[in-house]
């Protein structure tokens, strides 16, 4: 049954970008894209379908319920891609003998989740990031985290830090403890939501030795300083490893000059259930959620290929770095000026002027529109034109030719005009009167 009050609206959760927020969008990403190019990651592009049962295997369950699913004519269940990792893992994995390691990818895609919609979080979304393949040690957890504080300093964001923890740690103090597999996933649950006082309710209820191992985990967040505390708490080796790991990893980011962006989180975990080392998130004041994250997973293209090649990456969320910009009134790069070039519509050979004349303009970067001498607003100036609803947002100059040897140029934001002779040497003398 069709739904007419549905005919203009996006479903929901999905929106459409008019050009200027979808112009401040592709300006971000050319950012952040150029800067991950600098690092020498090369773009990777994969479908933006996937076999659930192949997904399932990178990814495991934790996600099914916010997947958009639907089945091809060969009755395949197929569903839109909820994160890029997995896929990316999939599609190296098949092909691994086109590839060298380490491999140095990086990626901007519309990703799907079906989740409850509010500011910063709709069930499509866009997501840049990079994926260091075949390189496990701390000097690459060290180059992730670095690009992905250098990645949203690029875009001018200010008062952000990332918090970086590490899933040995915890599952070192887990170890220790007789907890059972049902035990395990609810304790990881609460810290991976952040909720303190469930935690503290859940372990209020156990009656487990050591459990006060556990009340301390949210308690250990901050500086350097938190390692240490963190080794006095833990008396196994996998968290001790663990904490070898972020220190030198704290060495390297510090030499880097990035120091003031960390914060240590020893109880952070990821909702992901293929990560193994490092993992980090990125948070800035007024937002409700984070702006990137990420970790190492060593053995997720294990699980594709049967070959162990570790592996970090992290992924930006585009919407969200422009939200926390608008909120820290940080201005957008500034649109290129435009010009527009104005035909008489009875005229022909005034339509073919200006196309020539704009051929020239745009080979030098000049953005030009060309239009008839009827359009809405070119006769106002700025302070005119105001509330009024014409087609020149942008445009600074309006040109038109007077008659076949004279060129009018007319500033929009005055009103004020002025004229060129258009002689045989008119292409050098323009530049002088613009």
């Amino acid at each position: 049954m069709n739904n007419k009050s549905n005919i203009l609206k996006s479903p929901t959760g999905m929106k459409a970008y008019l050009p200027r927020t979808a112009l401040e969008l592709k300006e971000l990403e050319e950012m952040i894209m150029d800067n991950f190019s600098l690092w020498g990651y090369q773009p990777i592009l994969t479908p933006t379908v996937e076999y659930l049962e192949a997904l399932k295997v990178g990814m495991g369950d934790a996600l099914e319920k916010g997947l958009y699913k639907f089945i091809d004519y060969e009755g395949n269940i197929l569903v839109l891609r909820p994160e890029m990792t997995a896929p990316i893992a999939r599609s190296i994995a098949a092909s691994l003998n086109e590839v060298s390691l380490p491999l140095r990818v990086s990626y901007c895609a519309s990703v799907f989740r079906y989740e409850e919609p509010q500011a910063g979080k709709n069930r499509e979304f866009y997501q840049l990031g990079i994926e260091l393949l075949g390189a496990g040690d701390a000097a690459a957890d060290a180059e992730a985290i670095i690009l992905a504080i250098e990645s949203l300093q690029k875009t001018g964001l200010e008062d952000f830090n990332l918090d970086i923890g590490h899933v040995g740690f915890l599952n070192g103090l887990i170890a220790e403890l007789s907890l059972t597999e049902e035990m395990e996933y609810n304790i990881k649950a609460y810290l991976n939501k952040r909720d303190l006082v469930g935690l503290n309710n859940y372990l209020a209820g156990l009656e487990i030795e050591g459990k006060e191992l556990l009340e301390e985990i949210p308690l250990l967040r901050g500086p350097v300083e938190v390692l240490e505390r963190g080794r006095k708490l833990a008396d196994n080796r996998l968290s001790h490893a663990a904490l070898d790991n972020l220190e030198l990893v704290y060495d390297y980011v510090a030499n880097y000059g990035f120091l003031d962006y960390i914060t240590f989180d020893l109880g952070l975990i990821r909702g992901f259930d293929y990560y193994t080392g490092v993992v980090f998130e990125g948070f800035t004041g007024g937002l409700g959620y984070n702006l990137c994250g990420g970790g190492r997973y060593d053995h997720l293209l294990e699980r594709y290929s049967g070959v162990e090649i570790p592996a970090i990456g992290f992924a930006l969320g585009l919407e969200r770095i422009r939200l926390a910009l608008k909120n820290q009134q940080k201005a957008m790069r500034q649109e290129k000026e435009k010009k527009i070039l104005l035909y008489d519509e009875d005229n022909v050979d005034s339509a073919r002027m200006a196309f020539k004349l704009a051929r020239v303009l745009r080979e030098k970067g000049v953005v030009v529109i060309i239009g008839p001498r009827s359009l809405p607003g070119v006769e106002y100036s700025s302070a005119e034109r105001q509330g009024k609803p014409v087609p020149l947002e942008g445009v600074l100059q309006a040109l038109y030719f007077k008659d076949g040897k004279t060129l009018q140029i007319r500033d929009l934001l005055t009103g004020k005009e002025r004229s060129m002779d258009f002689a045989d040497d008119w292409e050098e003398k323009i530049w002088e009167n613009l």
